[in-house]
C-alpha cells in the first residue's frame, strides 16, 4: 500500500511537471528520474519532492534519492563528484551566459567542497545538496516543479 502511494505521488508529481507551459530537457529528464528512482528508493510522496526543491536531504532515503537522481543526470559519477558532467548539465539547463558562467564557478566551488562521508550511505546526495543550496542562491541548478 505504502509503495502504492509512493508511485502514485511520483506520477502527480510528473503530471504536475509535464502540466507546466515550458518543458525543458532537463526537466523532463528529473522528472523521469525523481520517478524511477523514488520507486526504486521506496520514497514517500513528500520525501520526492525534495528533488524539485533546495531542501537538504534528512535521512538515508532522501540521500539516496537525491543520490540517484545526481547519477542519472551525470552529477555523479563513478560514486563521485563531476565538474565536468555537472558542467555539462549546465550547458542543456541555462542558456544565457551569464547564468551558465554562475553555475560554472558554483560547480568549481563545490568541485573543492563535496566530500563523501565513509560512515553515511548515500553521502554525496546530500553533500551535493548541501553545497548548491549554499552557494547556489543567485541560480537554481535544478528545475523546479513549477
Amino acid at each position: 500500500m505504502k509503495t502504492t502511494l509512493s508511485v502514485l505521488a511520483v506520477f502527480l508529481v510528473i503530471a504536475y511537471v509535464n502540466g507546466a507551459a515550458t518543458q525543458s530537457p532537463v526537466k523532463e529528464k528529473v522528472a523521469a528520474l525523481a520517478k524511477k528512482c523514488s520507486a526504486d528508493h521506496k520514497a514517500t510522496p513528500e520525501q520526492t519532492k525534495l528533488v524539485f526543491s533546495q531542501k537538504v536531504p534528512s535521512d538515508e532515503v532522501e540521500r539516496c534519492l537525491l543520490e540517484c537522481v545526481y547519477t542519472g543526470v551525470g552529477v555523479i559519477q563513478g560514486g563521485e563528484f563531476s565538474a565536468e558532467g555537472s558542467k555539462k548539465l549546465a550547458t542543456l539547463r541555462f542558456s544565457d551566459p551569464k547564468e551558465r558562467e554562475t553555475v560554472n564557478k558554483l560547480v568549481d566551488t563545490c568541485t573543492k567542497e563535496v566530500t563523501k562521508n565513509k560512515d553515511e550511505k548515500c553521502s554525496l546526495g546530500k553533500s551535493v545538496r548541501e553545497c548548491f543550496a549554499k552557494h547556489g542562491e543567485k541560480v537554481h541548478f535544478f528545475p523546479s516543479a513549477n
